[in-house]
């Protein structure tokens, strides 16, 4: 039987779920550092730049409200700053490349030596861009997410809405527990779906972030590199 091809999706996910036990195993001691992650990356076959490009890549910390109530960000960044220059004449690549990666049609924009790639897409928007600054790129990639948000705590509390029907609604919950159990479980009910459903599909854009991020890193060489 001929042998079976995994697609860009698939590679990644097997990688990163071995790479994930991989570093649970060997982290037990305090981590790794950087050296060793490249050394483990160059053992298993994975270009060491990228490993090194892959790990400037950094996020603002979370707000605690935030956390708290979602759990996940409504407004991922992802930001690196990376040694060397744009390849030239490349805009048209990077597009079709980012778009592959956000799975959006978007378009470009190239001002003064910066790429700019935005989508918007009714619930939300996607911005990625490379701006030249001194011998480095500053690279970030960013989603709003908020009508999505939004979109999935209405549609959790429809559902909770439509399974207190039998009870006879809000009333007929009154009636059983009392006005005070009527407000508060429909609503945490409503808060805890949400949370859980929304770091789960924040993960996804997060992921989708990264591979945008280390896409436009692939255009960046360094300085004196031809």
């Amino acid at each position: 039987m001929e042998e079976r091809r995994f697609s860009r999706r698939e590679t990644g996910l097997i990688l990163r779920r071995a790479t994930d036990g991989e570093i649970r195993t060997q982290s037990s001691q305090g981590g790794l550092t950087l050296d060793e992650l490249v050394a483990a990356a160059r053992e298993a076959g994975i270009d060491p730049v990228a490993v090194r490009r892959a790990a400037l890549l950094s996020s603002p910390p979370q707000g605690p409200l935030e956390k708290l109530l979602v759990g996940a960000r409504v407004h991922p960044v992802l930001r690196a700053r990376i040694p060397g220059h744009l390849r030239p004449g490349s805009a048209g690549a990077l597009c079709a490349a980012l778009d592959q990666a956000l799975e959006r049609a978007g378009e470009m924009e190239e001002v003064g030596g910066q790429l700019i790639w935005r989508e918007e897409h009714g619930l939300g928007r996607s911005e990625v861009s490379a701006e030249p600054d001194g011998g480095f790129v500053e690279v970030t990639a960013g989603a709003e997410r908020k009508g999505h948000l939004l979109v999935l705590t209405m549609t959790n509390a429809l559902v909770v809405g439509l399974l207190l029907l039998p009870l006879g609604g809000f009333a007929g919950l009154g009636a059983i527990g009392g006005p005070l159990l009527a407000v508060v479980a429909p609503i945490g009910v409503v808060l805890a779906g949400t949370r859980t459903l929304w770091q789960a599909l924040e993960r996804r854009t997060e992921r989708r972030l990264e591979a945008a991020a280390l896409e436009v890193a692939a255009l960046v060489e360094e300085t004196g590199q031809r």
